[in-house]
């Protein structure tokens, strides 16, 4: 973004500049839009009025933890339609979809017996089953986790009673994503052969405190207690049990399904474009989180700058010429559920999105916008991020990230883009008990719903519409290489 040579001197001086800026029309004598000016009055209204940070603090300290299906996601959901509603965004509604069951989380507990006594820190999977009443004592066995196939072949005669302990013996050259593939089937053979628990540590880095997750993807859930154990408690055990040592332990898990199918619901908000309002720029983030803390990272930051980003474009009375869309997914966690219903609810509107920016990568300032594929993008985004580079440098880059809501409406053939973050300790702090508010900074917020917002708006107000919406014929032979990991994951959508 251009601003005269002296303003950049002070922070004053650029900040009086943008205002006197904002106050001037944002149209060109011939009607089109004056984009510069947009930019500028979006953001002096984020400088003005930043948001972000208290819409976070509404939904982690007030609401917090959101799992997918439960009270407190609903909950969640209502205040995201009463925020909707109360910044000026249109046509605020919630679109419903089935879980196939619900969960609760009870109680994890777990008890070095021998050879000496120890409490050992251990939190269930999600969507995952609890011991018998008043737990099970068992003796350990320990399993290769990078060859489960193998074995469940060799040696699953003799798991009765036993909790099955699931470690990689060469941690060195272990393959997470293909032992984490494998597990539901392994899982099934467990449950056949009668086993009593099982013990698999994430294999996200941390001390001691254990996360939790999905089983797999998409929706995997086991009636076996299984269990994530902190890493200092995993190594010790392994050592144990290589040096010959007989380990045993007690286990009692309590945790609950529903009996049947629950509701959720991806909550939707608008900026109708006023040239091509049929055209759609989707801004989005998921609402659901995890459920040990209180979601701030994970992804309460990413619902919490959507909603700043919208709040900016609204006050600053800028109207965009392609419809904006805010969506707050659900069941993300889960393996993309909302998203992935969504894209199924509007397949026929599909073809009228330019792309999807899904914000979901931590805690940590935007660096880069990968393209999903879409190529096509880049010299429209690095206009951009040339203009804006006072704000702060953002480069486009190529590349996937799969496990994002933005994959969802990849596969769907649209541009998926899911901004990279410069997010320390992230994978520390996910899915655990550490996503809590003190890991937020307001200042990085703030920055981060301001380039979404500026973001959105510029492929918005794009002269001509950028990019392009692939058929499935295409989107499959474009992500071919991907395609056993996605199979394997269950996320693969195509025939042949």
């Amino acid at each position: 973004m251009r601003v005269p040579r002296g303003a950049a001197k002070s922070p004053f001086g650029l900040f009086v500049c943008l205002c006197l800026l904002a106050q001037t029309p944002a149209r060109n004598s011939d009607g089109n839009p004056d984009r510069s000016r947009d930019l500028n009055a979006v953001e002096a209204e984020a400088q003005r009025h930043p948001r972000s940070f208290t819409f976070l603090q509404d939904l982690t300290d007030r609401i917090g933890p959101r799992l997918t299906g439960s009270s407190q996601e609903a909950k969640a959901g209502e205040w995201a339609l009463q925020t909707m509603r109360a910044i000026g965004l249109q046509n605020v509604h919630g679109e419903p979809w089935q879980l196939e069951r619900g969960w609760r989380r009870g109680y994890a507990r777990c008890e070095l017996l021998a050879p000496f006594p120890l409490e050992l820190r251990v939190v269930s999977y999600g969507w995952t089953g609890s011991t018998a009443k008043r737990g099970i004592t068992a003796e350990i066995v320990r399993l290769d986790s990078d060859a489960l196939d193998q074995e469940v072949r060799k040696n699953s005669g003799a798991w009765a009673g036993k909790v099955l302990f699931l470690t990689p013996k060469d941690p060195a050259h272990s393959d997470a994503f293909q032992a984490l593939s494998r597990l539901p089937g392994f899982l099934q053979a467990a449950v056949r052969a009668r086993a009593a628990a099982v013990i698999l540590h994430d294999r996200r880095p941390g001390a001691l405190l254990p996360h939790t997750g999905p089983l797999g993807f998409p929706g995997r859930s086991s009636t076996l207690a299984v269990l994530d154990i902190a890493r200092e408690h995993e190594t010790m055990l392994a050592r144990l049990l290589d040096s010959g040592t007989t380990v045993r332990v007690r286990i009692d898990v309590r945790n609950e399904f529903t009996a049947g199918a629950v509701s959720s619901s991806n909550i939707v908000g608008e900026i109708v474009g006023t040239r091509h309002p049929e055209e759609v720029v989707l801004l989005g983030a998921h609402l659901d989180s995890w459920e040990l803390g209180t979601g701030a990272i994970d992804d309460g930051f990413g619902v919490a700058a959507v909603l700043g980003a919208a709040q900016s474009i609204v006050a600053a009375g800028v109207k965009p010429d392609r419809t904006l869309r805010f969506v707050l997914f659900t069941g993300e966690e889960q393996g993309l559920l909302g998203s992935r219903a969504y894209t199924r609810a509007h397949q026929r509107e599909l073809a009228n999105f330019v792309c999807a920016l899904i914000l979901d990568w931590g805690q940590g300032r935007i660096t880069k916008l990968p393209l999903a594929g879409h190529s096509e993008l880049a010299a429209t985004f690095e206009e951009l991020f040339r203009a804006i580079s006072g704000v702060a440098p953002v480069q486009v880059a190529a590349g996937y990230l799969t496990f994002t809501d933005a994959f969802a409406f990849t596969l769907a053939g649209v541009p998926g883009i899911a901004p990279l973050q410069d997010s320390q300790d992230y994978a520390m702090w996910a899915h655990s008990a550490a996503d809590t508010l003190d890991k937020v900074s307001p200042e990085v917020l703030a920055l981060d719903s301001t380039l979404l917002a500026l973001t959105a708006l510029w492929t918005a107000d794009y002269p001509t519409r950028p990019g392009s919406v692939w058929s499935p014929e295409r989107t499959a032979r474009e992500l071919r290489q991907q395609q056993s990991s996605l199979e394997l994951l269950g996320l693969w959508p195509f025939q042949g």
